[in-house]
């Protein structure tokens, strides 16, 4: 079986990257086992860095600075990294910022954009993409 392509949300890729959760280990596991390929964006990474500097998202997980840039530098090693050509989707207007991922699934043809956002949950596809939640992604796995 090939390996999905999956675009990953920040607020589902925090927990692969510093989740301590059995789901967030599980699905490490799988990211390394090549279970699925996780694509990002430039525009991606910039999105993941920005929310990674927030306070209270440092204070969640018990970063500092040098470890938010340690995380930013795993992704761009282990991810596969796009060249962020889709700028100008705006499917969801309530949250611009949502739509780095939309593209980065049609510049990917991703099978999967897993998000917990609640905007994005609600397309359910995005040109060929089925966008579905954390918890359906780690099922889809046999995580839980």
């Amino acid at each position: 079986m090939s390996s999905l392509i999956v675009v990953f949300d920040t607020n589902v890729l925090l927990p692969l990257l510093v989740g301590s959760t059995r789901r967030a280990k599980g699905l490490r596991q799988a990211w390394q086992n090549q279970q699925f390929e996780l694509f990002v964006t430039p525009q991606m990474l910039m999105e993941v860095k920005r929310v990674l500097t927030y306070p209270q998202v440092q204070h969640n997980y018990g970063l500092t600075l040098t470890e938010v840039e340690t995380i930013i530098d795993i992704l761009k090693g282990r991810a596969r990294l796009l060249l962020g050509l889709y700028t100008d989707v705006t499917a969801i207007l309530v949250d611009l910022s949502d739509n780095v991922f939309l593209a980065a699934s049609m510049e990917s043809g991703a099978d999967y954009l897993v998000t917990q956002d609640a905007h994005l949950l609600n397309l359910k596809y995005y040109h060929g993409t089925q966008i579905i939640s954390l918890a359906q992604f780690a099922q889809l796995l046999g995580i839980e």
